[in-house]
Formats: C-alpha cells, sequence, structure tokens
C-alpha cells in the first residue's frame, strides 16, 4: 500500500489536492496551502515569548496552609532545640518506656485470665457470690503445683 498523497499531521487522514487550510477530517489547522509542517506555537514549537514571561514571573507567595496542603514548603533551617526534640530518647526514658510496655501485657494477660475464669464460671453456673472466701483475683503464679505431682500428668 503506497500512498503518495500528502497526509494531515493531526490525524493522518489523507489530503485532497491542493492542500486546504484545515483537515477535512479533524478541522485542524494545516498552516495554508503547500506547507508541509504547520508551526503552532506552544503545540510544534516552543513559544519563546510564553517561556519568558514564565521565567520572569515572580512566584506568587501562597498562605502556610495552603502551602501545607500542597506540599510547597519553604526549606528552613533547624535550630539546635528542635533537631535535639527530635532525637531518640535516652537510655532512662527507653527504660522507662519498656517497663510500661512490660507492665501493659501484664495487665492484658491478667483480664484474660480473671475472663477465662469468669467463662468457666458461668459455664458450670456458678455466681460469683457463691464462691464464699475465694478472692474474686488472683495472680497466677508459676510455681508448681504441689498436688500437681501427686495426679500424675494431664492429658490435653
Amino acid at each position: 500500500m503506497t500512498d503518495t498523497g500528502t497526509r494531515c499531521p493531526w490525524c493522518s487522514a489523507l489530503l485532497p489536492e491542493p492542500v486546504p487550510p484545515h483537515c477535512p477530517s479533524c478541522q485542524a489547522a494545516l498552516g495554508g496551502a503547500g506547507a508541509a509542517d504547520p508551526v503552532v506555537p506552544g503545540v510544534t514549537s516552543i513559544d519563546a515569548a510564553a517561556v519568558l514571561r514564565g521565567a520572569s514571573a515572580a512566584p506568587k507567595q501562597r498562605g502556610r496552609l495552603l502551602s501545607f496542603l500542597t506540599g510547597d514548603v519553604a526549606e528552613t533551617e533547624v535550630s539546635p532545640e528542635e533537631s535535639a526534640s527530635l532525637a531518640p530518647p535516652d537510655d532512662a526514658v527507653r527504660r522507662e518506656m519498656l517497663r510500661l510496655e512490660l507492665e501493659a501485657e501484664r495487665a492484658e494477660v491478667m483480664a484474660e485470665v480473671v475472663a477465662r475464669k469468669s467463662e468457666a464460671l458461668a459455664e458450670q453456673g456458678i455466681h460469683i457470690s457463691q464462691l464464699g472466701g475465694e478472692p474474686a483475683f488472683t495472680e497466677p503464679t508459676l510455681e508448681p503445683d504441689p498436688d500437681a505431682a501427686a495426679k500424675g500428668p494431664t492429658k490435653g
């Protein structure tokens, strides 16, 4: 397939001879009779005047909120006080954080123990007031039960 006719640079439609000022298919401006490559500033060539206008215009100051939302925050130097506030905590603070974390985990385990005991009592139909002198909350111990050895191994 060899077409020797002129084609529209915008839609590649075959153009009739002589070349019309506008493409019959896409209505694009073709630049006049006999123009092989039309020049459209800003589309097919760089518009130097527009580039110079854009370069000479000073950037408009935005409000702080709009700058924050768009990410156009000017780089500022960080003072030593601000950099110190962003530094990792010292060892004493880390120890306290770890202690609080362990305390929270311990409280979570204790709450789970109480919930399981409550569920077991509810399954057996025993109300908490029927427990008598037994305290409602006892901490689990890691010491072995002396009666457990006499009972033998448990399956489970």
